[in-house]
């Protein structure tokens, strides 16, 4: 993302409410119910697919990890592969939309975005029986034609904060070494692809740190619940 997009994200992070734009959280119920310890949170998110191998090798490892993530499917993706988008649902992820094609965004109007995002919001909750409320425009990019539309539509756009730029990289080594680097704090919500090999590596990754690190991993609609009182005070 251009620094330019960099500052308009941000300046509309502050001046929208979460329920319409949100790149990073704010406020979650994190706490033990033991120790009334707070506990920082990240989302993982994964973009572009289903993938009939990466896609399964993913779930596999957050599985094994014990991990929830939110999956930004294409809609004409997940109707290829229904069976992948039951199985997230099924196993606690978050299944939401990423468009119908994937078009790119500056040869797309505003009326044929909005078509898409309606067409795969019904597929998806077609398939899972759950409401599917966020949407990631591809590549991040909207005008604000677009915003107005998904504002209209009730769905929830998301961004990140945090781009390991997986899609780029050409080996294991590559991802372990942004792992390694990586410092998680509380409200990040980090975009990775699942039509690349790299997203399974770090769930394994980043799920053996967690357990160390203290880290709570949750879906991006946890973010958007209300928060107490309580639990505001805690984060200040």
């Amino acid at each position: 993302m251009s620094s330019v997009r960099q500052v308009l994200k941000s300046t509309l992070e502050t001046l929208l409410p979460q329920k319409v734009l949100i790149a990073r959280g704010r406020h979650l119920c994190t706490e033990t119910a033991e120790s009334k310890t707070f506990v920082p949170a990240v989302s993982l998110t994964f973009d572009d697919g289903p993938h009939p191998e990466y896609t399964s090798r993913l779930l596999d490892n957050l599985a094994s990890c014990g991990l929830r993530g939110t999956f930004f499917v294409v809609g004409e993706l997940a109707q290829r592969y229904p069976d992948l988008i039951r199985r997230m649902s099924d196993e606690g992820h978050e299944v939401a939309n990423h468009s119908w094609t994937h078009s790119e965004p500056r040869e797309t109007s505003t009326a044929k975005f909005i078509d898409e995002v309606r067409r795969t919001r019904d597929f998806l909750e077609e398939i899972t029986g759950q409401p599917c409320r966020l949407m990631r425009p591809p590549k991040g990019e909207l005008t604000a034609g677009k915003l107005w539309g998904l504002m209209r539509a009730g769905q929830t756009v998301v961004l990140w904060n945090h781009d390991p730029r997986d899609y780029r990289m050409e080996s294991y080594c590559e991802m372990e070494d942004w792992c390694r680097a990586y410092r998680p704090a509380h409200g990040d919500i980090v975009l990775m692809h699942d039509i690349y090999p790299h997203a399974a590596t770090a769930a394994v990754l980043l799920g053996t740190q967690s357990s160390t690190a203290g880290l709570r991993y949750v879906t991006v609609s946890e973010w958007l619940r209300t928060a107490p009182r309580r639990e505001v005070a805690l984060m200040k």
